[in-house]
């Protein structure tokens, strides 16, 4: 790393030394507050100290040390501290002064001694925040010293989990950017693959990989990533740069009606046969209603491969709206066109917004947010969340963290099972607060009826509901779990995920109580799947919701203005209830359905 940039980052991490209440360690500055700083009150202090009992002149004479640090006498504190046989005292008193003392080598450029120090103390909760915050940022600081950058950044991110000052945490971020700028993709991707379950650690590093993968497009990935890390620290914290990517522009939507409409859907490559099942529902909604006076023209996307190239075709036909594309690369290249001259349904997501793109996809998102509406709908505010050890799972957790809490609801917390290291009640027993070997206990000793009533009592209490984001093949692992620790008293949402679409009430026996959201076109189908099931045997299928998602794309498209101008409006689909946001989102609102006695059973509209 060059000197400059050496420098930028030391100077950030002045910036933080100043926004922070605890003492920080900072190169050649000593910053602990003192009411007495002067030689004469340290002389008084180590002379007291000779006629008092060990613990006592141990206590004075760590007070004296931070009044060295005060006037940087950085080598007269550390030699001082180094004299006391800290082995004999209380691990408090020794982690104290390991803090003074670690944060003396540090004022002596001797990162290597510092790390040292500290590095025998684990985060130990007898410690209070303040001093595992302060024991971070001089780790950070020493590792910085010894050009370790990569542990000077994961010891600022730790850092990161022992505060919850504002003023630290936007500084904190501010120089955590700076240092993650400064590593180049290979250094990223090693600590990557060795991080640990950090959700911190996690969320920065989604963001810094990213940004060095695709390069030139730190808008669209700094947008991707807040849709998908909207609870993450730095996305309540945002560093300046940062914060720049996610200006949005607002929206303008124009009033437009129209005859003719073209689909951009590809004819060959990876998307063709899911292109197909749509054209084949948009072909089916073609044929009724109103629809019938609308002129429906076809693009082919894979040879028009480019949002420019459709967009001229789409005009030189006088199209007046474009349904399409799929591909979500060239979805992102329709947002970045600033003024689109006609609305485009574009069948798939982008981060970022554009007034006259609209957007429609079928994703696991969508049912996460719907899991968190239903649940706040049904009077639950204090969720439970049980997700896989994976990306896709952070990433559900996340989402439904964000639309839970935006409505007023509380996460209770987050907890990841992996199924690959074994047995998934570990992971049911760490979400519900529970002691295994105390429930085998009673086991032996009660019957049902009072195990039940004991065990109930000794599970968490500030929780009313578990939100649940797994396959089916781990659903039915979960499922023996909460009911073996009597948790089935808990509502249980999950998403479709766990739901095969076919009835088999002796497997699904293990779902008894969860609830998930699907599409009605799985749990109350109307005529259009028979229309469909009467030409293919995939309309029960998984792939068959795409034959729903083509309908609903035709129906909706006429409908796009007035749904997005009128926040209340909606209109009833084969994918849900379907509405407009404030950014052009198409949302669905989803039926739902309670496994009972094995068998799906739909659940009333609220």
């Amino acid at each position: 790393m060059t000197n400059l940039k050496r420098l930028a980052i030391i100077a950030v991490f002045a910036i933080l030394a100043t926004a922070c209440s605890t003492p920080q360690p900072i190169k050649g500055k000593g910053t602990h507050p003192s009411t007495n700083n002067s030689s004469a009150t340290i002389n008084n202090l180590l002379l007291q100290a000779k006629s008092e009992t060990f613990l006592k002149a141990a206590q004075l004479q760590l007070q004296a040390a931070k009044l060295m640090l005060v006037q940087q006498n950085y080598s007269r504190a550390s030699t001082l501290l180094n004299a006391i046989d800290v082995k004999a005292l209380p691990l408090n008193l020794q982690f104290k002064i390991a803090l003074v003392k670690a944060e003396s080598y540090v004022g002596l450029s001797n990162g290597i001694s510092a790390i040292n120090t500290l590095s025998v103390f684990d985060d130990n909760r007898d410690h209070s925040n303040a001093q595992q915050y302060q024991k971070h940022l001089i780790l950070a600081n020493a590792y910085g010293l010894t050009n370790q950058l990569s542990k000077e950044v994961t010891a600022l991110i730790s850092a990161s989990g022992f505060t919850f000052a504002s003023t630290q945490l936007f500084a904190l971020n501010e120089k955590i950017w700076q240092v993650f700028k400064t590593l180049d993709l290979t250094e990223l991707t090693a600590l990557k693959s060795q991080s640990s379950s950090s959700y911190n650690l996690r969320g920065w590093l989604a963001l810094m990989v990213e940004f060095k993968e695709t390069p030139n497009s730190e808008k669209t990935v700094a947008s991707l990533w807040f849709k998908r890390w909207g609870s993450h620290l730095a996305a309540k914290y945002q560093p300046q740069e940062l914060a720049q990517y996610l200006l949005r522009e607002p929206l303008h939507n124009n009033s437009y009606q129209y005859t003719h409409v073209a689909v951009a859907l590809p004819v060959s490559g990876k998307y063709a046969k899911g292109a197909n099942a749509i054209l084949t529902g948009i072909k089916l909604a073609a044929n009724q209603g109103h629809n019938r006076q609308i002129q429906i023209s076809y693009i082919d996307s894979s040879t028009h491969n480019t949002a420019q190239a459709i967009l001229d075709r789409a005009l030189q036909i006088n199209a007046d709206a474009l349904i399409g594309p799929l591909d979500r690369a060239l979805v992102a290249q329709f947002a970045q066109i600033a003024e689109l001259p006609l609305p485009v349904l574009a069948l798939n997501s982008s981060p970022i917004s554009n007034s006259n793109l609209y957007q429609f996809a079928l994703s696991d998102d969508d049912e996460v947010r719907d899991a968190a509406q239903k649940a706040f709908n049904d009077g639950r505010r204090n969720v439970l969340i049980l997700v896989p050890d994976s990306e896709k799972g952070i990433f559900a957790a996340n989402t439904f963290s964000n639309q839970f809490n935006s409505l007023g609801g509380q996460i209770a917390s987050t907890t990841f099972y992996d199924t690959s290291k074994g047995n998934v009640t570990n992971a049911v027993a760490k979400m519900l607060k529970l002691n295994q070997g105390h429930i085998r206990g009673l086991q032996k000793k009660l019957k049902t009826a009072h195990l039940r009533k004991a065990i109930r009592r000794m599970t968490r209490k500030d929780a009313d509901a578990i939100f649940l984001f797994s396959s089916a093949s781990d659903a039915y692992q979960i499922g023996p779990s909460i009911l073996y620790f009597y948790a089935d008293n808990l509502p249980l949402y999950s998403t479709s995920k766990i739901y095969s679409g076919k009835s088999n009430p002796v497997k699904n026996i293990d779902l008894n109580g969860m609830m998930f959201g699907d599409l009605p076109w799985v749990l109350s189908p109307s005529s259009n799947k028979g229309i469909i099931a009467s030409q293919t045997s995939k309309a029960n299928t998984r792939f068959g919701r795409l034959y729903a998602f083509g309908i609903d794309a035709l129906n909706i498209a006429p409908n796009l203005y007035t749904l997005a101008n009128q926040p209340n409006s909606s209109i009833e689909g084969e994918t849900g209830k379907l509405s407009v946001s404030s950014e052009n989102i198409v949302q669905k609102s989803l039926t739902w359905a309670k496994f009972i006695n094995g068998e799906a059973v739909l659940v009333p509209a609220q």
